[in-house]
């Protein structure tokens, strides 16, 4: 069924006005921050959302990178500042990573700023003491999307060494159908940023370009991150709680349809913490998870 972008603009107006903050940073436990920490602020495109946020320790050998992709629904950033300093800590030299929203730009958008940031991260890797052949993605919700996204589109073209999505929403159009028969706030907004990020509503009859460059179907399934996964694809670690509001089967069917283009078993693993709600960011405070985080994304730098 066909609907106009009016209605689309009504509902970005609503959400705006509705969502006053973004979700609070997750309790972790405390690293000690290095005295030598540095941080800067840079553009990695003209767009004033397209900022790396950078947290660094200076270092005689490069340490690899890690872009922190915030999450927010694609229509807001929430804050990544209490865990960069953590993997900063842990020998990373952190880019926390801000794109355009869903209200400002349509799809792929988004995945492009991904690899304007990669892109910027690696030609200016130098400057931070960070490794540009040993670059990684940390995605919350929205931005596990895009890590997701990042790590299958062109079978690794941006050429990081792995990605870890924690709740990634790896299937919008599973998020549109769950947010029609839920009642539940979120999962219902999430839904109707899907539409926008989209600009139209998913329908297999509808394939206009009005809105986007890409005709609408085309656009619903670009954004399923399992429709472009293949062998040689990055490795990825997808995290999610068996209560959260963005569903483990976004993971498990990204998961599915990775091993069965042929990605090795041991590049792809969903992890499913049961008895929790955690979602997003708050995962990296489940008893022993950052470690394991960590600890995946160092086994797999050179």
């Amino acid at each position: 069924m066909r609907r106009t972008l009016l209605i689309l603009v009504t509902a970005v107006l609503a959400i705006v006005g509705i969502t006053a903050a973004a979700p609070a940073p997750p309790t972790v436990t405390e690293v000690a921050t290095s005295a030598n920490a540095e941080a800067a602020t840079q553009q990695y495109g003209t767009h004033p959302r397209q900022r790396l946020e950078i947290t660094w320790n200076p270092s005689p050998a490069p340490r690899p990178a890690v872009v922190l992709i915030t999450g927010g629904s694609w229509y807001t950033h929430a804050s990544w500042a209490t865990n960069a300093k953590q993997f900063a800590n842990r020998g990373f030299q952190v880019f926390i990573m801000n794109y355009r929203l869903n209200f400002e730009a349509a799809w792929p958008a988004q995945r492009d700023d991904v690899a304007s940031a990669v892109k910027w991260v690696r030609d200016n890797a130098g400057r931070y003491d960070a490794d540009p052949d040993n670059i990684l993605l940390v995605g919350s919700s929205a931005g596990g999307h895009l890590a997701t996204a990042a790590a299958t589109h062109g079978t690794n073209a941006l050429g990081i060494k792995g990605a870890v999505a924690l709740s990634p929403v790896a299937s919008p159009y599973r998020a549109w159908q769950d947010g029609n028969t839920s009642t539940v706030a979120k999962i219902r907004k999430l839904r109707d940023n899907a539409a926008i990020l989209a600009r139209c509503y998913p329908d297999p009859a509808d394939n206009s370009t009005a809105y986007r460059e890409v005709g609408c179907w085309d656009t619903w399934r670009a954004m399923e991150s399992k429709n472009a996964a293949g062998k040689g694809d990055a490795p990825m670690l997808l995290l999610h709680s068996d209560g959260d509001f963005v569903p483990p089967v976004h993971s498990t069917e990204l998961e599915a349809a990775a091993k069965a283009a042929g990605v090795p078993d041991s590049d792809i693993t969903t992890r499913i913490v049961t008895g929790s709600t955690a979602h997003g960011q708050t995962l990296l405070g489940t008893p022993g998870m950052f470690d394991m985080v960590v600890s995946w994304l160092k086994a797999r730098t050179a």
